[in-house]
């Protein structure tokens, strides 16, 4: 089930009510929303249902067996389950990678095995909540975290369906605790979460949908285009997954809010970053800030000089990149990412202010840039593909105009709105506006998104992974 449908927006509401109306049942409302979940995610397929099912118990199961003392026993479980969750992961998303990897280095030889694809369906949102159940193993491993036996609170947890599917991916210490209190309805925090739901939206079907056709052109055949065009074509990729990934955690967490559940933040407008660095501590915080816990800590963080801090940076960056994807593509993307941070490992720390003015926006705009261009692997299909972008950007026609410059009229009105709202945790987060006035902006949000949906409507990118 996606957001940006006219299902979910019948599914959000009786959900609202239905949960709100067992408020004082604790364990019903959990038992509720555990149903709900189910049936959300099973909308896509109910079979993969069962591998949510085998994560949960898994991982609720040797959390019990666990004392939290980090004994030899403890070791074991903890290393059972994740072995198991990674290799679950591993089959369903990595086994035809490692495959036709493999083949392609015996061809290197001389030798062409006939050996046959396995045409496995990847799970919606099996790298999120596979990710999520093992912070929770090591938490309870490490002591940070007490294991629940409260099994519906625990499998809510793993399958909370406004961040199961794309997250924000979060630690048992945030969320598991919210699924152990009673709560009460809060009005505010509800008119928020609508805001942030309807901001949400307008940057998924406005913005990142009509980048999206753009995108889509300008890739699907290189040649035909001129070295700007590919240039810009980076560029529109760039807007088109910040506002599809941002838009979509806007409704996630917009949703959690309307059941007085609180999701961490997930994007703090990346693109007004004075530097890669900068950028990369405020986009897709929840992935960046789990390898930070439990890859780049544990392999010595920046404990152990500059080198290897620089080689854990390395790690961490490669890793992220094949989390993303099973393709080489999504490797040299997170490779390169980790080259461009690592001259702020050896030059002098410097204090930034905690939001950028106008005099940082060319120093904004070339972090952007360079976001950009290392993003066209990420968006290339294949090592092939990204081998023609590269020459069309290179040596491609340099005496034309790129093509689809009208995007400007979407990307422009867009970043201003972000800029005024950077203080913000979203831009429409308070309204100190008459009345009147909030409910031209909601209208002309809501036909805004309802025009755009005629043209067409795309799946969210990181689905995928």
């Amino acid at each position: 089930m996606q957001f940006d449908t006219y299902t979910y927006a019948l599914f959000l509401p009786l959900v609202f009510f239905i949960y709100w109306g067992l408020r004082n049942r604790l364990q019903w409302q959990n038992l509720f929303l555990l149903v709900a979940s189910y049936v959300f995610y099973g909308w896509w397929d109910w079979r993969m249902l069962s591998l949510i099912l085998l994560t949960t118990l898994t991982t609720w199961g040797s959390g019990l067996m666990m004392k939290g003392d980090r004994s030899g026993r403890d070791k074991a479980w903890a290393a059972a389950n994740i072995v198991l969750n990674l290799g679950i992961l591993g089959v369903f998303k990595y086994l035809n990678f490692l495959r036709d990897s493999f083949v392609d280095l015996l061809g290197l030889f001389g030798i062409n095995p006939d050996w046959p694809t396995l045409h496995i369906l990847l799970p919606v949102g099996i790298s999120f909540y596979t990710f999520q159940a093992i912070s929770y193993t090591v938490d309870v491993y490490r002591g940070e975290v007490k294991p629940t036996r409260n099994v519906v609170a625990f499998s809510v947890f793993i399958a909370f369906f406004p961040q199961l599917v794309a997250g924000p991916i979060e630690r048992a210490s945030n969320l598991l605790p919210q699924f152990l209190r009673k709560k009460a309805f809060d009005y505010d925090n509800a008119v928020v979460g609508m805001r942030q739901i309807l901001w949400g939206l307008a940057k998924k079907v406005i913005v990142a949908d009509t980048m999206g056709s753009y995108v889509d052109q300008l890739f699907s055949n290189p040649y035909y285009y001129s070295g700007p065009s590919m240039i810009w074509a980076g560029i529109l990729f760039a807007v088109q997954i910040y506002a599809d990934f941002s838009g979509y955690s806007d409704i996630a967490i917009g949703s959690a809010r309307l059941l007085n559940i609180r999701l961490k933040a997930n994007f703090n407008y990346p693109f007004f970053s004075r530097n890669m660095k900068e950028l990369w501590q405020r986009w897709h915080i929840s992935l960046m800030t789990w390898f930070r816990h439990y890859v780049y800590f544990p392999l010595g963080g920046s404990r152990r000089g500059k080198w290897r801090t620089a080689l854990n940076t390395m790690i961490v960056f490669s890793l992220s990149g094949l989390w993303h994807g099973a393709d080489w593509t999504f490797v040299i993307w997170g490779t390169v990412n980790g080259l461009l941070l690592l001259p702020f490992i050896f030059m002098p720390k410097k204090q930034l202010s905690e939001h950028a003015a106008l005099r940082d926006l060319p120093r904004c705009l070339l972090s952007f840039f360079l976001f950009a261009m290392v993003f066209i692997a990420f968006r290339a299909n294949g090592i092939g593909h990204l081998g023609q972008i590269c020459d069309v950007a290179v040596h491609g026609r340099w005496g034309e105009w790129p093509e689809f410059l009208e995007a400007l009229y979407y990307i422009v009105p867009f970043f201003v709105i972000e800029w005024l709202g950077r203080r913000q945790e979203f831009p429409l987060q308070l309204m100190p506006m008459p009345r009147v006035v909030r409910w031209v902006v909601y209208w002309g949000l809501l036909v805004g998104i309802s025009l755009a949906s005629l043209d067409s409507s795309m799946q969210f990118i990181y689905f995928q992974f």
